[in-house]
């Protein structure tokens, strides 16, 4: 991997690790319910994924994730009619998980340069890197606060 990457390494295996940690101890009936003030865990989770193999496409490669549609940016909750078994998605995760960080293994730096219309922090795919780490960190925040809200321990400390 090369050197401008290798934080964002960390930072994906980091990620990787707490996503299974926060569904940890979770049901398939406790992560349907809706907090206040956010989505539910079960489509924070699914969307965590669904992202992630969106990012994984820029960088080059592919997972299919076949219940995508239900978890797309600003979506709404719906009915979990289709949605994934806690099961199906941390399995999906850890799929398309390995896939990006292959993906990673193989970019150079010429590459990350390159102009892209994926969203990103910048709109060059280096840019897209940076917004998957941060999209992780941010909903890993959010399955942390619901952990607590279903009597579940921390996710961290």
């Amino acid at each position: 991997m090369i050197p401008e990457l290798r934080g964002y390494e960390l930072i994906f295996r980091t990620s990787d690790s707490l996503f299974l940690r926060a569904l940890d101890g979770m049901t398939d009936e406790g992560v349907r319910r809706k907090p206040a003030a956010t989505n539910s865990p079960a489509w924070i989770a699914a969307h965590m994924v669904v992202t992630r193999a969106l990012f994984l496409g820029a960088l080059g490669g592919k997972v299919d994730v076949a219940w995508a549609k239900y978890f797309q940016r600003g979506g709404e909750h719906g009915d979990f009619q289709g949605w994934p078994t806690l099961a199906e998605v941390a399995a999906k995760w850890s799929e398309v998980h390995a896939a990006f960080m292959a993906q990673l293994e193989k970019q150079t730096m010429d590459g990350l340069k390159a102009e892209t219309q994926v969203p990103g922090l910048e709109p060059t795919l280096f840019g897209v890197v940076g917004l998957a780490a941060y999209h992780d960190t941010y909903h890993l925040g959010q399955l942390a606060m619901c952990r607590r809200e279903l009597g579940l321990d921390r996710l961290v400390g």
